[in-house]
């Protein structure tokens, strides 16, 4: 998401931040993710920068008032009356606010961290089994199918958040991979711990020495918290590679750059 996009998304990720709602707004807003991805013609009118935005917040009102929480429809018209630069733009705003809503829920109940280790293990899990990727990442397969399987492998064992994200993630793909959908809950519960998350791949598991040297490095590096997040790759030779924000560099990269920053800090003084 770039140019205005961005900037809409920034303002409307504060509005939710005041008005956080409760626990059935991240499943309503959702709702109107997958709506939108699926209703080009409403996606076009509420996505269109040359209507006016009162014409736009009009039809928002028409169609969702009633139907969801006050807290859901005014958030809703505060995001059609921002320009983005497309109507996936849009469609991808609202999924990232249902997700935030959701994970500012779980915040203050104090399960975030479990939300968002449950959703990274679910995406190891199905990156670890073939079969469960053809079911559950063939748009074939009838969304409500997948989302049953979902159920019978999760429902009762992880948090009620994780398993709103998970069905969704499943059954609304809303244009993307199943796998791409996981990271981004991943990623965005690491924002929202205020965190950079970094994928580690490594041939053996690190002890927790390891990874606590590690995402300290990280952290004096990118200059803020790091969390790590292990990955068994048994393809990665002699050392270890790190992802983080789509950059990968190896663990000789890690070396040399927090080598540079103490001679830049040294440097300085």
């Amino acid at each position: 998401m770039l140019g205005a996009s961005r900037t809409s998304l920034e303002t409307v990720r504060e509005v939710l931040a005041n008005n956080p709602g409760d626990a059935e707004l991240g499943e309503q807003l959702l709702a109107i993710a997958t709506l939108l991805a699926s209703e080009s013609t409403l996606r076009g009118s509420l996505g269109d920068p040359g209507s006016a935005a009162a014409q736009r917040i009009a039809i928002v009102d028409s169609l969702l008032a009633g139907k969801v929480s006050a807290v859901a429809l005014n958030l809703a018209k505060e995001v059609v009356s921002r320009r983005w630069s497309s109507g996936r733009d849009l469609v991808e705003a609202f999924g990232t606010l249902g997700a935030e809503a959701l994970f500012i829920q779980a915040e203050a109940d104090g399960r975030l961290d479990a939300v968002q280790n449950q959703l990274f293990d679910f995406s190891r899990a199905v990156a670890a089994n073939g079969e469960l990727q053809l079911v559950l990442g063939n748009p074939a397969v009838p969304g409500a199918q997948r989302s049953a399987v979902v159920g019978s492998l999760v429902e009762g064992r992880v948090e009620p958040e994780t398993f709103v994200l998970l069905k969704d993630a499943v059954s609304n793909p809303r244009g993307r991979r199943l796998d791409d959908a996981l990271t981004e809950l991943v990623e965005l519960a690491a924002v929202r711990r205020r965190e950079l998350l970094a994928q580690v791949r490594a041939a053996v598991e690190l002890s927790s020495e390891q990874s606590e040297r590690l995402a300290t490095v990280l952290a004096r590096v990118y200059g803020q918290p790091v969390q790590i997040q292990q990955i068994l790759d048994p393809t990665v030779v002699g050392g270890v590679s790190v992802t983080i924000n789509d950059e990968v560099i190896d663990g000789t990269t890690v070396h040399r750059l927090e080598q540079a920053r103490r001679l830049l800090v040294g440097g300085q003084g």
